[in-house]
């Protein structure tokens, strides 16, 4: 794929293509950013950082995604609390000279692989969702309320990363989600965590009923 330039924003989370996330921006270099993007197409990229691991020292091919801020609040003394949609992932090229206060790179688009069984993976996302719902009930039930379950996309192709977003999981899980190619072996990787967790989840609510 054709190399391009982004701003970058090295950060400790991870950012999923479809899924939205809220950012506090404090620092100089990130406001001006933003003042700098908001008169473009409002992209930049969210680079998951590695601990020790200086920020123009993270290696080539480390992945991210394509941020689009879709809403901002400034405040007034020039922070800004805003919400970026993940769009396409990107494996990181190089950082680039520039007079700009933060990092620009070059990078280029990661597109998954080929799905070669579409009946196989639309029977994998079918249960990945089931088993989300159960462990949303679950945790429904332990809280002692009855909310309802967060909409999930239809396409196979993202679900892993929609239920990553919503779920608790260390920062190399979350990388790993990002950076697998393959939406069949995103489904297994969350499914087993989904699976591990319900149990559990489920004698808590049994429990929590009981009391």
């Amino acid at each position: 794929m054709p190399l391009s330039s982004l701003p970058i924003f090295p950060l400790g989370v991870v950012l999923y293509p479809g899924t939205a996330l809220p950012l506090h921006l404090f620092e100089p270099r990130y406001r001006q950013l933003l003042a700098d993007i908001r008169v473009g197409d409002s992209r930049f990229g969210m680079l998951t950082a590695m601990s020790g691991v200086a920020e123009r020292d993270l290696p080539p091919g480390r992945m991210g995604c394509v941020a689009e801020v879709t809403e901002v609040e400034m405040m007034p003394d020039g922070r800004a609390n805003i919400v970026v949609v993940g769009r396409e992932r990107f494996a990181l090229g190089q950082f680039l000279d520039s007079e700009a206060p933060y990092h620009v790179a070059s990078v280029t688009s990661v597109p998954d692989v080929a799905t070669a069984n579409a009946v196989a993976l639309a029977v994998s996302s079918d249960d990945v969702a089931q088993h989300f719902k159960q462990v949303v009930k679950a945790v429904h039930a332990i809280n002692g309320n009855d909310g309802p379950v967060p909409p999930l996309p239809d396409d196979p192709t993202q679900l892993a990363w929609t239920i990553a977003a919503m779920i608790d999981l260390d920062l190399e899980s979350r990388y790993k989600l990002l950076a697998e190619r393959d939406p069949a072996a995103r489904l297994t990787a969350i499914d087993a965590v989904l699976r591990k967790a319900i149990p559990e989840l489920e004698l808590q609510a049994a429990l929590r009923k009981q009391s």
